[in-house]
Formats: structure tokens, sequence, C-alpha cells
């Protein structure tokens, strides 16, 4: 691959110094992740001014370097910039945290492609969503399933099914939650819901905690808020 021109969508994750006027790129691409060197970002002449940000989905070409540097960023384009997101800190205090999973969790390869679609579905998902904790549940599962991890729920039973025969015990009322996170409206359920996921990513997930913990105190606080104005 090294010595190739790649062209492909990809969903920005994260931004890091590079230098004064540089940045390493982080993005999510239906092919895995990918860092990239955009040289001069900063500068006030430079053609990519605005072309990127958190949470854009954009085009971009890229020259491939070897294995383990930053690739050359040739051109970007915003398809979606998401800017009502910008008027939502909760709702970025979420997709910080999607980001973050899709960041540590995603593979490389084809079976890339449905994180990307997840990540790109969930943002666009998140600006003035009622029900911020519904959202972030839903995300949490469905990467749950890609992982593997995940087979369902039993509403009625308490359960929530894991890889081969294994079952975790949650309450009744949080696996209804469960089974159609977005759909539920009673707050007490969505956070006894989000506890019992969260006991489970704690130990059976390798992802830093805090960020999840920040995400969750924003969104239940927006969704309580919200739900009582339905």
């Amino acid at each position: 691959m090294a010595g190739e021109t790649v062209k492909t969508e990809a969903t920005c994750l994260r931004i890091n110094p590079w230098s004064r006027t540089s940045h390493v790129v982080s993005w999510l691409t239906p092919s895995g992740r990918v860092a990239t060197l955009v040289k001069g970002a900063v500068r006030p002449k430079s053609a990519f001014l605005g072309q990127y940000d958190l949470n854009y989905t954009c085009g971009i070409v890229y020259y491939a370097r070897a294995h383990g540097e930053a690739h050359a960023l040739r051109e970007c384009f915003p398809l979606e910039r998401r800017d009502d997101l910008r008027g939502d800190y909760a709702a970025l205090a979420v997709a910080s945290y999607f980001r973050a999973l899709a960041d540590e969790l995603a593979p490389q390869g084809p079976d890339c492609r449905e994180w990307h679609d997840l990540v790109v579905r969930s943002l666009d998902a998140l600006p003035g969503a009622a029900n911020l904790v519904g959202e972030l549940l839903a995300f949490e599962l469905e990467v749950l399933r890609l992982m593997g991890l995940w087979s369902g729920v039993a509403p009625e039973g308490g359960s929530f099914a894991l890889r081969g025969e294994r079952r975790f015990d949650v309450s009744a009322a949080a696996a209804r939650c469960l089974a159609a996170p977005r759909d539920e409206k009673n707050f007490a359920s969505l956070l006894d819901a989000a506890r019992a996921i969260g006991v489970f990513y704690t130990f059976h997930v390798d992802v830093a905690p805090e960020a999840r913990r920040l995400a969750l105190q924003f969104a239940a606080k927006t969704t309580q808020e919200r739900l009582k104005e339905k």
C-alpha cells in the first residue's frame, strides 16, 4: 500500500498538534483507522482550513506511507459537517465518547465498514435528540454486537444474552429498555440499563471508563430535562 494514493470517505476521530502549524488527524474509514499528517494545517492560507474538524465526515485523498507512519493528506473536503452538534453540549460529550470507542475498538480491514456506518448514523442522530441516554445505549449495544459479545436481550426474562450460552442478568425493566433504548421514556429504567451495561463494559471491554462516565453524566441531565418537556 505504501506509495499509493488512496481516496476514501472518513470520519474525524481525533486532531493532535504535530508542530506549531501542522496536525496529525485520526480518521475512521470503511477499511479501518487512518492517521494523516496535515502540514501547514493552521496557516492563514492553508487549503485545509475549515475542511475538517471533530465529528466531520469528509472525502479525503492521502499518499500512503510505510506502516506505522502518518500518511500525507493531499485533499480533504467535508461531506457532513454536523454543525448542529456545536450548539448541543451534551450531544457533543456523547459524540466524543462514540469517537473514543471507535478509536479504541474498530478493526482494520473490510470489517470496519459496519463500524464506520454505525459512527456516521449515530453522530447524525445526536443533535437535538430527546433521549441521549438511549442513543448512548443503542451505540454501546451495537458495538458489542460488532465485537461478537452480544446476541440480543430477553425483555420478559431480564437477561442480556452474550456470546455463546452465557447470560448477564439484569432487571426486567432494564432488559425491556435495552430491547429498544431509543424508545424508552422512563428515565429510571434508562439509568438502570445504563448501570448494567456500564458494569459489563468495565469488566469485558478494554476502554477507559472516565469517557463513559462524563458522557453519561451530560446525557442523563439533558435526557431528564427533555423527557419532561415531551
